[in-house]
């Protein structure tokens, strides 16, 4: 009776082990296809530069958006006027969000002196040799850089300029840069006018 009764437990167990296992490997053969399974929800979308911009084609992420770069110099370019020296490290002629075309300037500003140096490399004039001039940089867009140099003091951001039509960054050779001379706390001149010009790869 008790051995009976062990083989028909027996059995039952192994009926019970085998119908366990094959419910798990269906659960993770289901589980496999849904992960193995294209998303096609998602949309098609332009490679993002995780680097940021380094040439033309390069798309890169902006405060509301992304830029693509249409022309661009990643060689430094300094110029002196009297105490002051100011980089221009890196130019970006990009188009934001597929609309909006634009010029970044990467600057750093340095007085080299001990005294008081007014200096506004945020006020720069540019020219393109597309034929457009901006008179100054959207101070919207742009950082606020310091006016006044109290002695041996550097500063550094970027500023942009906004143009109204794409055309007017096209083929973009080169760009010339206007910059007012530095002066003393009494308005004196320290120097003469920064003329820098600086080609482009596009």
């Amino acid at each position: 009776m008790f051995k009976r009764l062990g083989t028909l437990l027996l059995i039952a167990s192994l009926v019970l082990l085998t119908a366990c296992k094959n419910s798990e490997e269906s659960s993770s053969s289901s589980s496999g296809n849904k992960n193995s399974a294209p998303d096609n929800s998602s949309s098609e979308s332009q490679d993002i530069s995780e680097n940021g911009p380094n040439e033309v084609g390069d798309v890169y992420e902006i405060d509301g958006g992304t830029a693509k770069v249409t022309a661009i110099s990643n060689k430094e370019t300094t110029a002196k006027s009297g105490p002051m020296q100011l980089t221009v490290k890196r130019v970006i002629a990009a188009v934001a969000n597929e609309k909006t075309p634009f010029i970044e300037l990467e600057l750093e500003a340095k007085n080299t002196s001990d005294g008081v140096v007014n200096f506004t490399p945020d006020s720069i004039k540019l020219a393109t040799s597309t034929g457009v001039q901006v008179e100054e940089p959207s101070l919207d867009e742009s950082d606020d850089l310091l006016g006044e140099y109290i002695g041996k003091v550097k500063d550094s951001g970027s500023v942009f300029y906004i143009f109204q039509n794409e055309e007017d960054i096209e083929n973009l050779d080169s760009i010339r840069l206007r910059v007012a001379s530095p002066s003393d706390e009494n308005a004196t001149a320290l120097g003469d006018k920064m003329d820098i010009k600086i080609n482009l790869e596009h």
